[in-house]
């Protein structure tokens, strides 16, 4: 099935960014707008939820004003700049991940600690820059990251290489690893995914998993498309992604959130 019920009454939409709302160009297709004003006059919530920064997320939908966003990998849910929900990483832990890091030079590897303020990085090559700055919008670049003083929600590790699955071996700190990207390894406290983030949300606004559609395509989407009755894994997602969802939409190169949602509003049962 690629549709939503037309007679469920949805109330909450969640949306993963890359490889699955952002087109083939990692942009946000152009007719995303228009119906992102009919969910908000049908008085449906429409929720970005992201491994990127909330800065970047709030800059990217800023024609929306005010919504509730889930970024860095669901440890910090915000509503415009009201915190809802956040987790901390023990100082300890940020300090074994960052040695870590600086360990595995020959994988191209460098660190980004997404704090509360902003995020940080003691790279400040072009390469790192390029690779970055898609995600992270506000970034102070530091002299040791060692000695950053701001409470750290998650770390993100871009991997020049690709090695993701080696860099996220080496990381033996009593964090959770998850690899977020061909290029991307995030670590952040055991138990914390954009699931339990997803759950927050919507235990604040009294909506619940049967008026929720989620749509994700990767593994660390995985928590949270099971928090909704909903739950959509993109035609091009990953396997396990695919076998947890209940439904499936087009590929994100054919806008297939947009598909799948405007058939909803048009009360289609297909698309």
């Amino acid at each position: 099935m690629h549709t939503i019920d037309p007679n469920a009454q949805i109330k909450l939409v969640a949306v993963d960014m890359d490889g699955t709302f952002l087109d083939g160009e990692g942009q946000i297709p152009e007719a995303s707008w228009a119906l992102i004003d009919r969910l908000q006059e049908r008085g449906i919530k429409f929720v970005p939820a992201s491994g990127r920064q909330f800065a970047t997320l709030r800059e990217q939908f800023a024609p929306l004003g005010e919504i509730a966003i889930i970024a860095e990998n669901g440890t910090v849910v915000m509503h415009g700049e009201n915190e809802i929900y956040s987790n901390i990483i023990d100082k300890s832990s940020v300090d074994a991940v960052i040695q870590a890091v600086r360990a595995q030079s020959a994988l191209d590897a460098g660190l980004v600690l997404c704090g509360r303020r902003t995020a940080y990085v003691e790279r400040a090559d072009e390469a790192f820059a390029a690779a970055i700055a898609p995600y992270y919008r506000a970034v102070q670049v530091v002299d040791d990251l060692a000695l950053v003083e701001d409470e750290i929600i998650k770390m993100a590790i871009n991997v020049g290489t690709g090695a993701v699955k080696e860099m996220a071996t080496a990381l033996e700190v009593p964090l959770q690893v998850v690899i977020s990207g061909s290029h991307w390894v995030d670590a952040m406290n055991h138990g914390v995914h954009k699931g339990l983030a997803l759950n927050a949300l919507q235990e604040k606004l009294g909506i619940s998993a049967d008026e929720t559609a989620v749509f994700g395509d990767y593994p660390n989407d995985l928590e949270m498309i099971k928090a909704a009755t909903y739950s959509f894994a993109m035609a091009n997602a990953h396997p396990v992604v695919a076998e947890a969802a209940n439904f499936t939409a087009p590929s994100n190169l054919e806008h297939g959130v947009l598909q799948v949602l405007g058939a909803y509003l048009d009360g289609r049962a297909q698309l």
